[in-house]
């Protein structure tokens, strides 16, 4: 490879300096044209030609940069992103979310992925998100920082590697469960509890207000994280409009169009609730204990019509 000549090299800092410049924001003229001046340092009518050559040069690489009333504005480049406003507020929901999560990896890991997501807004975004944010009114804390102390009290319990024993609300009665603690789940707007019960072999999400005692067991597991896994396939239309779990992995279609979907850790009876509204469009692979579960809840629903 060649020597890179000094002229080219000044030219490529010129538009990162003009990038730069662009991306904080509103750039003046006054100052943009400074970024050109000739041999001798001042700027000239020439330095207006070599600014439009430089404007015309990053629009070839898809920069989008308007001027109006002396100012130059950054509308798009080429790795912009544009929100409507139903994304804008999925992501205002996840950021006003993070208030309500302990210090620790997890939170500056999901604050360091939106910030670079919203370091990559186009104009149109930024100027809507503008708008939405000074009308925002997402409703999570209400809820959410009514039980904080308990929260982080459970998050503590899933770092741990101990059994205990859980007595929870639930249909108004009040059921004890020796289980280890998974993680904490953020279900709509309710906070639960992600327990594994060795005795039932399954996942149970207890929302964190039903919890009435939670006492931490003298016995010591090797077992970190328990996941049950329930294999089942969808069809049709379903098969191509279905959106993944976090805590589940398609295995892809096969010959026949049905998308095998991998699930692992869902609370058996909210799953057993979700693929029931899908109909003859799913069928349960496995476990047979979970086929069966099934079953039995269309049996009782079939006898109660």
């Amino acid at each position: 490879m060649g020597k890179i000549s000094e002229k080219y090299n000044d030219s490529c800092l010129k538009i990162f300096a003009l990038l730069l410049m662009l991306s904080k924001g509103d750039a003046e003229y006054s100052e943009v044209i400074k970024l050109f001046p000739n041999s001798d340092g001042k700027i000239t009518q020439k330095s207006n030609v070599t600014l439009n050559k430089y404007m015309n040069t990053i629009k070839i690489f898809g920069v989008e940069v308007q001027k109006s009333k002396n100012k130059y504005t950054l509308l798009k480049m080429p790795f912009s992103i544009q929100f409507n406003e139903k994304d804008l507020y999925a992501v205002n929901i996840i950021q006003a979310s993070l208030n309500l999560l302990p210090k620790g990896k997890n939170k500056n890991n999901i604050e360091k992925i939106l910030s670079n997501l919203q370091n990559r807004y186009d104009i149109k975004t930024k100027q809507l998100n503008a708008v939405i944010e000074a009308n925002k009114n997402y409703d999570l804390s209400l809820y959410c920082k009514k039980y904080e102390n308990q929260i982080a009290e459970y998050e503590q319990y899933c770092q741990d590697s101990s059994k205990i024993e859980l007595i929870y609300a639930h249909n108004g009665e009040n059921l004890k469960i020796i289980c280890i603690p998974q993680e904490i789940k953020y279900l709509d707007k309710i906070v639960c509890l992600s327990v594994y019960s060795s005795l039932h072999r399954q996942i149970y999400d207890i929302p964190v207000e039903n919890i009435i005692k939670i006492k931490k067991l003298a016995e010591h597991t090797l077992v970190k994280k328990i996941c049950t896994t329930v294999v089942f396939k969808l069809k049709g239309s379903l098969a191509d409009r279905y959106k993944l779990r976090e805590w589940e992995q398609a295995e892809g279609k096969d010959e026949n169009g049905y998308l095998t979907i991998v699930n692992s850790g869902e609370d058996f009876n909210t799953l057993a609730s979700r693929l029931l509204r899908y109909d003859d469009k799913c069928e349960v692979i496995s476990p047979e204990s979970f086929r069966e579960k099934m079953i039995s809840i269309i049996d009782e629903t079939i006898k109660n019509y």
